[in-house]
């Protein structure tokens, strides 16, 4: 048994909690706080600006795997959807920026880095009319990023469970409790073939595909482990982005049970797309006080501990019975639940409604 009175006396002292306090010290810096300044002015005036003029459009900045699937419409609103490669590469920047004044921009964290901050910068600067909305999907880890897409955003969104301290040092307007949600499958899509094809015999063998990166050793450990007993959890060294939704849908919903590991305490994308084809997603236990708060009923989904990692059998025969228990009847809750509110057109209406209300625009 592990000495804890030792060991947290050891960690007290030790270079990460070293390191922790050093930045709260630097985050008292009179910089940051020039920075917020200049951010609640242009709020201001971008608030002021559109008391007299309520008329905004709404554009969305996508690529295939982010608000790639989102809709023409979304709560009786017209999205404009731009690609990316537009954004980066239009040499008639005035024609650019002609198309994005007066409007509400949303985009992800993923999106502004592709763009590039400089070109991201100079486009902001040449519309003092139009208010940026960035979506972080990597707050939790992408501390570079993160800092550049809060300062450059008027409006910003974590979607993680994260300090976000030093990204309100900066920026005055942000969102909170907006997930990634799941971008996998358009609602068309889903209405179409996705709904019809739920209801299929299920592997029990549980699901979990990931990339590897190279500096998460505790989820690469984790990941290797499971991989040793379940061959459909590991690595992939293809891409699974250039699969068709089609391809995606049939293999996601083929599995009763997705196990869930994390990069750090993020609530990755992945939960959601096993919601929403009907899986049980399956979670570390210190993930259940963000997904309570996003009122997400305890009967969804299930919850691992360390020691679970080691010896998961139990817990996966105890879900596969869960889930045969909880039948076709629990398949369609979880992907009714998931489609009404954490669809890729639930999370931009979300982003897109609070964004407007900062500005008082109706």
């Amino acid at each position: 048994m592990a000495n804890f009175s030792d060991i947290s006396t050891q960690l007290s002292q030790s270079s990460l909690v070293h390191h922790q306090l050093k930045t709260l010290e630097e985050l008292e810096a009179e910089v940051l706080f020039s920075i917020a300044c200049n951010k609640d002015q242009i709020f201001r005036s971008k608030y002021e600006l559109f008391q007299k003029n309520k008329a905004i459009r709404i554009s969305v900045i996508a690529n295939n795997t982010n608000f790639g699937y989102v809709s023409s419409n979304i709560s009786g609103r017209e999205i404009n959807v731009i690609s990316t490669e537009m954004i980066k590469n239009d040499i008639n920047i005035v024609g650019l920026t002609k198309q994005l004044e007066n409007s509400l921009v949303v985009t992800t964290s993923n999106l502004f880095a592709e763009i590039g901050v400089a070109r991201f910068g100079v486009i902001y600067e040449r519309l003092p009319s139009t208010i940026f909305v960035i979506h972080d999907y990597d707050n939790h880890h992408w501390i570079n990023n993160n800092i550049q897409v809060a300062i450059s955003s008027d409006v910003y969104a974590p979607a993680h469970q994260s300090d976000n301290l030093m990204a309100s040092r900066v920026n005055p307007n942000i969102l909170g409790g907006i997930p990634c949600g799941s971008n996998q499958w358009s609602m068309d899509f889903i209405n179409s073939f996705g709904k019809d094809n739920l209801l299929k015999k299920r592997s029990q063998m549980p699901l979990g595909k990931y990339y590897y990166y190279e500096k998460f050793a505790h989820r690469n450990k984790t990941i290797n482990t499971l991989s040793q007993s379940y061959p459909e959890i590991g690595f992939v060294k293809q891409d699974f982005h250039t699969l068709s939704p089609t391809e995606k849908w049939q293999e996601w919903s083929g599995h009763a049970l997705h196990w869930v590991a994390p990069v750090l305490n993020d609530l990755p994308i992945r939960f959601f797309d096993a919601l929403i084809t009907g899986g049980i997603p399956i979670v570390p236990s210190g993930l259940k006080p963000y997904i309570d708060s996003l009122q997400i009923p305890d009967k969804f989904y299930a919850t691992y501990s360390p020691l679970d990692i080691l010896n998961p059998a139990d817990l996966l025969s105890s879900q596969n019975a869960r889930f045969e228990e909880l039948s076709e009847t629990g398949v369609l809750e979880r992907h009714e639940f998931a489609l009404e509110h954490f669809h890729i057109d639930v999370i931009a209406a979300k982003l897109i409604t609070k964004s407007l209300n900062l500005y008082g625009i109706p």
